[in-house]
């Protein structure tokens, strides 16, 4: 059972953070934190998104190895459509208290890893926002907001345009059957003086928030209706379907799993050595595209007594030797949806393979490769020669509307629809 504190919350102004990167508001400032989730409660696969008209509820958890209680607090920021702060106070979107303690805890047990699990529930009757656009969770200890321990993405929309979108393949013939396009239609009929040229369209492709791909000016208006089909635009590789390694259980060894080892009271896992997957033919199959589940076969409770393993992933090249000129990368909600040094794989001369090491919580998790030129990376490419592109390969793609209109000072985020390539 999680533990409830009643602590009175505490009123207190709200500063933006400095000296974190803006282009990628979801960072870890604090290496003890791990297994920091934002997701609509029931459904931790989808984006993070909630309605300020059909509502909605997001459930935000992470896991602190200090596993000791820390005074920790949350507040919202708003951010504009590319991630920088807002020039709004934050009196103009938020209703209630911007300074939230956390009081919903708890401590590990029956793990080796000993931490501290932390959640709460988001909007609530003492925060909630009252604009739409994009926002970031600040977590903090005490009153030190300046010093996040991380921070995290959510969007919130307010339904007011009503959209729609489909996929089908590239027209370009080059690319036909590797690629995937999506087109949209956006109704404006519910926006008064609606300015076209203040529309920004953002499409992201299995919560690959690194990569979306934007466009602005839609292709012809039929009524109220803005069409965006070019044949240029909103065009992503369909890549394959996920890789997979099940670590519902840290003793069993799964097909995935090469061998298990224990060392320091640690858990080591060593997965068994990927390959190109670029020539084989396309296979259906299930997969999370890129995600992550948090759950166990032993009957235990996900959030605290699940354990953490020491995870060594493994690619090796057809020759055994390094890619000079290109960047290997491990990919999903595993390695937070980003291409940096957490994610890149590192070439072991000795043994003549990549190996990345994670520590991961026990769960069900899915993974791609990305290869990129380290001098000019094409994001079209990005799963030519690991995963191999096929338009077959079941994505998700979530469409988001961002609306500027003269005069104000935040991005509203007017509309999204999130829809699956194989409904098409």
């Amino acid at each position: 059972m999680m533990r409830q504190k009643g602590y009175l919350l505490i009123i207190a102004a709200f500063f933006s953070i400095k000296g974190y990167g803006q282009q990628n508001p979801d960072q870890i400032f604090d290496t003890t934190i791990h297994t920091v989730i934002v997701a609509p409660i029931g459904n931790s696969l989808a984006a993070p998104i909630i309605s300020l008209n059909n509502g909605g509820i997001l459930k935000v958890s992470f896991d602190d190895f200090k596993a000791q209680y820390e005074d920790y607090y949350y507040a919202i920021e708003l951010m504009d459509s590319t991630w920088q702060p807002s020039e709004l106070n934050e009196f103009n979107y938020v209703r209630g208290f911007n300074q939230n303690r956390i009081t919903n805890y708890a401590a590990s047990s029956m793990s080796m890893q000993n931490y501290f699990h932390y959640q709460f529930d988001f909007p609530n009757a003492n925060c909630k926002p009252i604009l739409s656009g994009n926002y970031i969770f600040k977590v903090y200890k005490g009153n030190d907001k300046q010093s996040p321990v991380f921070t995290k993405r959510f969007y919130v929309v307010e339904d007011i345009a009503i959209v729609n979108a489909g996929i089908q393949e590239p027209f370009d013939g080059s690319i036909a059957r590797t690629h995937q396009k999506v087109n949209v239609n956006v109704d404006v009929r519910n926006i008064p003086s609606f300015q076209t040229d203040q529309l920004t369209i953002k499409v992201i492709q299995n919560n690959q928030f690194n990569n979306p791909q934007s466009v602005s000016t839609p292709d012809f208006i039929k009524g109220s209706v803005l069409v965006f089909n070019n044949e240029s635009n909103l065009i992503f590789p369909g890549g394959n379907e996920a890789r997979w390694l099940d670590l519902q259980s840290l003793s069993l060894r799964s097909d995935r799993i090469a061998s298990i080892t224990y060392v320091d009271k640690r858990t080591h896992i060593y997965v068994k050595p990927d390959l190109s997957r670029a020539d084989l033919l396309y296979a259906n199959y299930k997969d999370l595209n890129g995600g992550y589940l948090i759950m166990n076969t032993e009957s235990l409770i996900n959030e605290t007594q699940n354990d953490y393993a020491k995870v060594h992933f493994y690619y090796a090249t057809k020759d055994n030797a390094a890619l000079l000129d290109k960047r290997l990368y491990l990919t999903g909600s595993l390695t937070n949806n980003t291409l940096d040094n957490g994610s890149e794989m590192v070439f072991d001369v000795n043994k003549g393979i990549y190996q990345k090491t994670l520590l991961l919580k026990q769960g069900y998790y899915s993974y791609k490769y990305v290869l990129q030129d380290r001098i000019d990376p094409n994001f079209l490419d990005n799963f030519r020669d690991t995963e191999g592109d096929h338009t077959e390969t079941e994505n998700d793609y979530t469409v988001l509307v961002y609306y500027h209109t003269l005069g104000n000072k935040n991005d509203q985020l007017i509309g999204h629809v999130t829809i699956n390539s194989k409904q098409f």
